[in-house]
């Protein structure tokens, strides 16, 4: 940690890497990898005393470089920020959960299927990361992604071969939207006792602690292009001597227009997740999820199941130790055993 003497400006810097060995079975072939699947960088702190925060998170896993979080917390008052950047979506307590802090080795099937992700947008909210007693945030956001796409490429004949000829010498990434869809989303939610909301595992102990949240995500059709979404969560969390457990309820729908008249697909989903601390290192942990969808628009829906079961050594709390699992996937009328995915790896951060 760096500070100036005058204590108006601190700089914090931290690192979590997540190096990953995986075994893919299925009825066809066995593969093995070696990945790292996240290493961030984070810089965060202070600018000119308390009323200012930033927080700088870039990933460098998985063989690319991509920006996490850029953002500025400014104190309005003592409970009420303005954040303007890019974080994540506070939509669902699986998602605002940091990847080092879970007590398995990833989220469940309900965060791929109803993740919000991270996008850029702006937010009043009252600390609501660090689980206040009553937390709360309410956010307009772009309503499309982190993901980076390339603009700019045009493309023409040639007029001696008639093949087509891609031009991307005036190109560029940006993840700037031509047209704001917007995104806005919402949550809220009360946490009893010295919770800490956002870190699975009981790691602290002591008697019972819990929360409950619920959060919204709402897109009109403003951008006029005949696709928006809804959706709904709500979610709990509980520690008790080393007993924990996590999960949540999920609802989404999606329309070819802006009313729910127009819907077209709904899925609904659901996790539940507990764990127990056997020793102050280690932990034992599982995983029941299923997604349903029902497709209105005549296409073939797709229901999906999870059962995972694994261990964790904790070193040093969260940021030290060492997980492995055993995961399960079935897909429609499929068996648990057409796909199973075993992972041995670590978090090593500071």
């Amino acid at each position: 940690m760096l500070t100036t003497s005058d204590d108006q400006f601190l700089l914090r810097i931290s690192a979590h890497v997540q190096p990953f060995m995986n075994v893919t079975v299925t009825p066809d072939e066995t593969t093995t990898n070696f990945e790292l699947r996240r290493a961030r960088l984070w810089l965060d702190g202070n600018l000119w005393g308390s009323q200012i925060y930033y927080r700088f998170q870039p990933d460098l896993g998985k063989g690319n470089v991509t920006l996490k979080d850029f953002l500025f917390d400014v104190a309005l008052s003592k409970a009420v920020w303005l954040r303007v950047g890019q974080w994540k979506k506070p939509f669902s307590r699986q998602q605002i959960t940091a990847f080092y802090r879970t007590e398995l080795t990833d989220r469940s099937i309900t965060d791929r299927a109803f993740g919000a992700g991270r996008d850029i947008g702006i937010a009043l909210h009252n600390n609501y990361e660090q689980s206040p007693p009553w937390e709360w945030t309410l956010g307009v956001f772009n309503g499309t992604g982190e993901a980076a796409r390339l603009e700019g490429v045009t493309a023409m004949t040639d007029p001696i071969t008639g093949e087509p000829i891609v031009d991307t010498s005036n190109a560029k990434f940006t993840n700037i939207p031509r047209d704001l869809r917007p995104m806005i989303v919402g949550r809220v939610g009360h946490n009893h006792g010295k919770l800490r909301g956002y870190s699975e595992a009981d790691l602290e102990g002591g008697r019972l602690r819990w929360g409950v949240g619920l959060s919204v995500q709402a897109e009109g059709d403003l951008d006029g292009n005949d696709q928006s979404n809804q959706k709904a969560e709500v979610d709990y969390i509980l520690k008790w001597n080393g007993l924990s457990s996590t999960g949540g309820l999920y609802a989404q729908t999606a329309q070819d227009g802006p009313q729910l008249r127009d819907l077209t697909r709904s899925l609904v989903g659901f996790h539940v997740q507990g764990g127990y601390m056997v020793s102050k290192r280690w932990q034992v942990a599982a995983r029941y999820a299923a997604v349903g969808e029902t497709a209105i628009d005549g296409t073939q829906p797709t229901d999906q199941q999870e059962i995972s079961i694994g261990a964790s050594f904790y070193g040093h709390r969260h940021d030290a130790k060492v997980q492995g699992a055993v995961r399960l996937f079935k897909t429609g009328d499929g068996k648990f055993t057409d796909f199973i995915l075993i992972e041995l790896g670590s978090v090593i951060g500071f």
